[in-house]
């Protein structure tokens, strides 16, 4: 490692955000990158492996396990990060109410009070953690980084008393910490499931599509603003003391809108688009969207646009 680098820990490297973000850190001079995950890179497969080539940092890979407090301590210890990058998580069936909840309390919240306490013992200069929109209650307004938060799914409660932890453990502890509420990131090595990638690939092969009705409002932003937004919260940490951020677009864009933009870009006919073919999720939110205001103001961040960011991507895909 060059001394003179400070060295940024990412956890969840395998992850369709963490491979950017490590990707994103490392070509910046100033740092150095230390990629993590819970297994050897060579025991990822499909679409993890794709993201750990695509992070290019294989040869410097730790594995980690969050839930192992003495191997926490020890590898804290042995590489003291300046910054570390807390995106690893329990987030599977994270859209359903048959979520883990016991899994995501070991995983998500438990571990943070020894990583806190080994980061602090090994000056560490700050967290940033990433957080969720789903903290949030369904409500037709932008969400607001002040606003009451009463979560609808028991990820989101997992998500939220992650935050609350890190927010307290920074306190106890006088770690600076930045909390970023990711909404919907979308672009390169994204679940193929996920709406976005998946119109994209079907249109492109020239298949049909069976979409639900597609009135629900989403808040959509490209990955590339979303490392972007990591970036200004890690200098932000200089600021001291813990805050929370909304990364996101800051508009609640039609899914319908969307689906219908990539078939414009895409150059395909919107009669293979099977608007209502599919049911949409029980309880399923119809509006969701955040206020980006305060990252623009505090960071001076300024995100593309939906439709920018599906050029790209489909751009990427060709």
């Amino acid at each position: 490692m060059n001394p003179a680098k400070q060295k940024i820990l990412v956890t969840g490297v395998s992850s369709f955000v963490g491979c950017h973000l490590a990707r994103g850190f490392s070509q910046k001079s100033e740092w150095e990158v230390l990629p993590t995950g819970s297994k050897n890179p060579e025991d990822y497969k499909k679409q993890s492996a794709r993201r750990i080539k695509f992070g290019g940092l294989k040869n410097d890979w730790s594995v980690l396990n969050l839930k192992d407090e003495p191997s926490i301590k020890q590898f804290i210890r042995k590489s003291q990060p300046d910054i570390w990058i807390h995106h690893a998580g329990y987030a599977t069936s994270y859209a359903s109410l048959d979520y883990d909840t016991r899994e995501g309390l070991e995983t998500n919240v438990a571990p943070l009070k020894y990583i806190f306490k080994n980061l602090s013992e090994n000056g560490c200069r700050g967290v940033v953690v990433t957080g969720s929109s789903m903290e949030y209650p369904a409500t037709n307004k932008p969400c607001l980084e002040s606003d009451a938060c009463l979560p609808d799914t028991p990820y989101g409660q997992s998500k939220l008393n992650e935050t609350l932890a890190s927010l307290e453990m920074s306190d106890q502890f006088g770690i600076p910490t930045r909390i970023a509420r990711l909404f919907i990131p979308f672009g390169p090595l994204d679940d193929p499931n996920k709406l976005i990638y998946y119109v994209i690939n079907c249109l492109q092969n020239g298949d049909s599509v069976d979409l639900s009705p597609c009135k629900q409002k989403r808040d959509f932003i490209y990955i590339d603003d979303v490392v972007e937004a990591y970036c200004l919260l890690i200098k932000d940490l200089d600021r001291g003391g813990s805050d929370i951020f909304n990364i996101c677009g800051g508009q609640a864009t039609s899914i319908k809108d969307v689906v219908n933009w990539i078939a414009e870009k895409v150059g395909a006919s919107k009669r293979l688009l099977n608007f209502g073919a599919r049911t949409m999720r029980a309880g399923e939110q119809m509006i969701s969207y955040g206020s980006n205001d305060k990252a623009r103001e505090v960071l001076g961040w300024k995100p593309s646009e939906v439709q920018e960011g599906i050029s790209k991507l489909i751009k990427h895909q060709n």
